[in-house]
């Protein structure tokens, strides 16, 4: 994926806007479902890999119902049997990577996945078109990278536990709200508490629609 460099003539002169492969991807994401993603192809390939690694757990999930070893009850063909000769599970797997993943709309998301969220080592399969030898050297690779993969998927969640709490503080200050009836200080300090508590929740409720991708 390669930059892109709109221009608009505005008397004379051209306005230049240049977006990066990571500003494309960026909106493709944000703008694209993952249905639409793998239809028009941005799923697979080496292009497919920088939209995939942008995408959050969910997404990379709903992706994969548009793989073409979804409705296949085939599953043992992406995992080794117990004892199998190296040489038969090789074979075997580059079947499974010629039925399945060569042309599969959403190999990269399906890669991505696994590289982000991986199964035991012993149970390991093969994803995305890639053996478990090539996902374990990228796992290594990428593994800064994948950490902050994985904090941005949990953010979201951890977003919502906190404004849950504030909500709760919220509520328990508006049931304790101090009328006429107290000391002005008290019932100032009352006041300004439930304030700063009203105001830390409309903060934490911004930063999760921004987290989740809504329009804060």
């Amino acid at each position: 994926m390669t930059s892109m460099t709109a221009g608009r003539p505005t008397q004379g002169t051209t306005s230049r806007i240049t977006l990066t492969s990571d500003d494309i991807t960026r909106e493709l994401v944000s703008t694209h479902t993952p249905a639409a993603l793998a239809e028009a192809g941005y799923l697979t390939g080496p292009d497919g890999r920088a939209v995939a690694c942008r995408m959050r757990e969910h997404q990379l999930d709903e992706a994969l119902l548009f793989g073409r070893c979804s409705t296949t009850n085939d599953v043992d063909a992406f995992y080794r049997r117990d004892e199998e000769p190296d040489e038969q599970w090789h074979a075997r797997r580059e079947d499974t990577i010629a039925r399945y993943c060569a042309r599969c709309p959403i190999a990269a998301a399906c890669l991505e996945l696994a590289l982000r969220y991986p199964e035991a080592p012993q149970d390991l399969a093969v994803r995305g078109g890639v053996t478990e030898e090539k996902q374990l050297a990228l796992a290594d690779t990428e593994a800064k990278r994948l950490a902050a993969a994985r904090a941005r998927d949990r953010a979201p969640y951890e977003q919502w536990a906190m404004r849950l709490h504030a909500a709760r503080q919220v509520l328990g200050l508006a049931r304790s709200y101090i009328g006429l009836s107290v000391k002005p200080e008290d019932r100032n300090k009352n006041h300004a508490e439930l304030r700063t508590a009203v105001s830390e929740l409309e903060r934490l409720r911004s930063d999760h629609r921004r987290a989740t991708g809504w329009a804060a």
